[in-house]
């Protein structure tokens, strides 16, 4: 099957995707690497264009605002007509940022180029209108920031490593992990938390190994019975508690999440990179079966729900699959390859009676 060709809508952001938001409604925003932000609706209509100060990393949506880091910013429009109702600057990079409890949460970083290391990193809360209500200081910068148990954490690098749980008032209630390693990445489930180490170590939200894989975690995707890490090395693999269900090599994973069903099994789409060549590759999740790939763009922003997958490219194309569509579509690919294999037997026949 062709993979591009099966996609339900396929859109140009004009520029490098950074960042994607699948509305519950339907629509899609996009971010870009020099800052323009777009939001289609449900139909593939382009309902408005801004252009941000810098590169964004991270969008959320929450209460008819889109809050979106840019750069040093941390920014909230308008969803429905992209107006800009506030933005802030943060010390720093803004890293990230979660909709929590009804407030909004961003992290932010201070990187020093001389010594070649983060100086200084901070949590800030904001009130949806735009209200600075605490910051946090601390010398670790946090890699991820989740939530779990009805609590905010956030799983941080060194000198302190561990995680922590952060409060209304800012305060850090610090757990520390069987490894002293900086946590790079994390994922959760409704009943789990999972967190993937430098030294390629899985941790679970008693800071407990869950196992040791054999370089650092660059991503993670949690999953109701264990994990899919994406590996330094470009190994992606499934493990269910101590055992690896599937593993593939190749390309450096540029980007990895869980997809819509197919056949009553759910897919799990990957982006990879040679460095000069791009792939997206599509498997049956639980089996790690390869169901259909393509050669690609660069490809580093994936969004999905349980009947959408979108992903974002390095030559500004989004495209986004419907779960409808894209069955239907591997399906009649299945009956035409059939077809071809009875066409090629038939012509074996004839050829070989030709030969007697």
């Amino acid at each position: 099957m062709d993979l591009f060709a099966s996609a339900w809508m396929t859109r140009s952001l004009g520029e490098p995707v950074s960042a994607l938001h699948l509305e519950q409604g339907g629509g899609i925003f996009a971010g870009g690497w020099n800052g323009q932000l777009k939001h289609w609706d449900a139909e593939g209509e382009l309902i408005w264009t801004i252009t941000l100060p810098d590169r964004i990393t991270i969008l959320a949506l929450h209460g008819g605002n889109v809050f979106a880091t840019a750069g040093l910013h941390v920014v909230c429009l308008e969803a429905t007509t992209g107006e800009q109702r506030w933005s802030h600057a943060l010390e720093g990079s803004a890293d990230s940022l979660y909709v929590f409890e009804n407030h909004l949460y961003a992290v932010s970083s201070v990187y020093d180029i001389e010594h070649n290391d983060f100086l200084e990193s901070a949590v800030w809360n904001f009130s949806f209108d735009g209200t600075m209500n605490w910051i946090q200081r601390m010398d670790e910068r946090p890699w991820t920031i989740l939530e779990h148990d009805s609590k905010l954490w956030i799983g941080l690098g060194r000198p302190k490593c561990g995680f922590s749980a952060v409060d209304k008032k800012g305060n850090l209630s610090h757990n520390s992990t069987d490894t002293d390693s900086p946590i790079t990445c994390g994922s959760t489930t409704k009943s789990s938390m999972l967190f993937g180490h430098a030294n390629g170590v899985v941790s679970n939200e008693k800071g407990e190994t869950i196992f040791g894989e054999q370089c650092s975690i660059e991503t993670l995707y949690a999953t109701s019975e264990g994990y899919i890490a994406a590996l330094e090395d470009g190994t992606l693999l499934y493990r269910m508690v101590e055992t690896e269900v599937w593993a593939q090599s190749g390309n450096p994973i540029t980007t990895q999440t869980g997809g819509f069903m197919f056949q009553d099994q759910q897919t799990h789409w990957s982006g990879r990179w040679s460095g000069t060549q791009g792939e997206i590759e599509v498997r049956n999740l639980k089996t790690g079966e390869l169901l259909t790939s393509c050669q690609s763009e660069r490809c580093e922003s994936s969004a999905s729900d349980s009947t959408r997958i979108a992903l974002g490219f390095e030559d500004g194309q989004i495209r986004v699959w419907d779960c409808v569509m894209f069955e239907r579509r591997m399906l009649d690919g299945h009956e035409v390859e059939k077809k071809d294999e009875r066409k090629s037997a038939l012509q074996d026949k004839l050829r070989a009676l030709r030969n007697r």
